[in-house]
């Protein structure tokens, strides 16, 4: 999918409240009930990884992590929709926090100690997962915190256009990380993974659903490896 492509998907994804939620265009992941356990979590994590610097990318509608404490953090909070990121200036900036469009799939990222892509890949089809993990290696920023839901039991990781979603397990196949460093385990209160099969459909619940910690360099090692 092209640049040009992707940036209209999500921008008509914002316009439309596509993914329903009456409290976050960012849909219903980025609701305070399902990030309840983000919110209390990350910033111990932050501060044992003595995080300075922190690129939150795509950073939504600003709905959950206006309420995380990033005292003494830079924090950039970057989007590929334009209105987004004017909004969140206008309701959100102040010193130490700012807002800025970055497409992900195509700009250079800052050099920062730690990012966080969260309800991102798993929205992006291989090809662009792909893309999105190159241009973290090439930012040479150290960390990387991104959605990656556990289970193995589970149908994982198929190839889908951007723009639709799957639950991604960023340890299987295609893209063989190893295991996190940090696993923050959010769980996901209202929404589940619907399966159809030959006798029917069933609703898992989305308790697998976490937030895992590379090291930059873990994923730079992985592309190596596979020659992506």
């Amino acid at each position: 999918m092209t640049t040009h492509s992707s940036e209209t998907v999500f921008s008509n994804i914002f316009t439309s409240n596509a993914w329903g939620s009456m409290e976050s265009v960012s849909g219903a992941g980025s609701e305070l009930t399902n990030t309840a356990q983000v919110i209390r979590e990350l910033p111990h994590l932050l501060r044992e990884l003595q995080v300075r610097t922190f690129l939150d990318v795509p950073c939504g509608d600003f709905n959950w992590m206006q309420h995380v404490d990033l005292t003494g953090i830079d924090y950039h909070g970057a989007d590929i929709v334009d209105a987004l990121v004017e909004r969140n200036t206008d309701r959100f900036a102040r010193p130490g926090r700012r807002f800025s469009k970055l497409n992900l799939l195509s700009d250079e990222l800052p050099t920062v100690d730690l990012i966080l892509c969260r309800d991102c890949l798993f929205h992006f089809s291989h090809a662009d997962t792909f893309r999105a993990l190159h241009a973290v290696v090439a930012s040479r920023s150290k960390w990387l915190l991104t959605t990656t839901f556990t289970y193995r039991s589970l149908p994982r990781n198929h190839d889908i256009q951007t723009g639709g979603w799957t639950p991604i397990n960023l340890e299987m196949a295609p893209f063989n990380l190893p295991s996190p460093r940090r696993l923050i385990v959010e769980g996901n209160v209202t929404e589940s993974v619907i399966y159809s099969s030959d006798s029917g459909s069933q609703k898992f619940p989305q308790s697998d659903r976490c937030l895992g910690l590379w090291l930059v360099d873990d994923v730079r090692e992985m592309l190596l490896r596979q020659g992506r």
